[in-house]
């Protein structure tokens, strides 16, 4: 019986059209996404692509905060070793893999967490160089109230992850809460801080203070703004300040 095989008889121009599309769809079209909306937050095109990029090498970088007392229970793969039998000939020893218990660590996310905060007070800040913040904080703490409150009530403890919050559920709660009830004028920066630091406070800080949940992560490190929250966060902050 033969293996199945995939054979490409398109030629080398249709190759580089397939990769043309291939750079269109998930380098081009999503910088532009983002640059658009960051434009709307006041930066610049190029400024809006840098972020982008920092954002996502952020992603990568948790820093550690917090060493809790309480420990967990982690599994150590399962490796191979090599060595020589009496007679000089050369074996492959297999160890099991095992159980080891480590302290649970709690760190913050530079693309998740640290740029996203720091980008909000940057937008807050520019509000009131221009003088435009007058009337901004009570629909500013309603639409994060709501998105905070939406997102706790969906966050869940994910063995892998730490805590999860569904991709596309912050952006919808952060678009319904400021389109609907958000003056115009305040609704680009309103969207994007609501939605990033509503996506954090609801989706992470609350779970994590609540003892019912807290006990139910069981990852050996937590990361605010991480795996399993950074999708919501990313997403919340783009889409929502574009439909708002």
């Amino acid at each position: 019986m033969r293996n199945p095989y995939f054979q490409f008889s398109g030629g080398i121009f249709a190759a580089l059209l397939f990769l043309v599309g291939l750079f269109f769809l998930f380098i081009f079209l999503p910088m532009s996404i983002v640059a658009e909306a960051f434009s709307k937050l006041g930066l610049t095109p190029a400024q809006g692509v840098l972020m982008f990029i920092a954002i996502l090498i952020g992603r990568t970088v948790n820093l550690p905060v917090f060493t809790s007392e309480r420990l967990v229970m982690v599994q150590r793969p399962a490796s191979v070793r090599f060595s020589m039998d009496e007679m000089g000939r050369p074996m492959q020893i297999q160890e099991d893999s095992a159980n080891e218990l480590v302290k649970q660590v709690f760190a913050v996310n530079v693309g998740g967490c640290i740029l996203p905060l720091l980008l909000s007070l940057t937008f807050l800040v520019s509000l009131h160089l221009d003088g435009k913040a007058d009337g901004l904080y009570g629909w500013l703490g309603f639409a994060l109230v709501m998105v905070a409150g939406g997102c706790y009530a969906i966050a869940k403890a994910d063995p892998f992850t730490g805590l999860r919050v569904p991709l596309f559920m912050p952006a919808l709660m952060t678009f319904l809460s400021v389109f609907f009830f958000v003056p115009e004028p305040f609704r680009p920066v309103a969207a994007y801080v609501a939605g990033t630091m509503g996506t954090l406070i609801g989706g992470n800080l609350i779970p994590l203070l609540t003892p019912r949940i807290r006990n139910a992560v069981g990852t050996p490190q937590v990361a605010i703004g991480g795996a399993g929250t950074f999708g919501g966060v990313f997403v919340a902050g783009i889409l929502a300040v574009l439909l708002a």
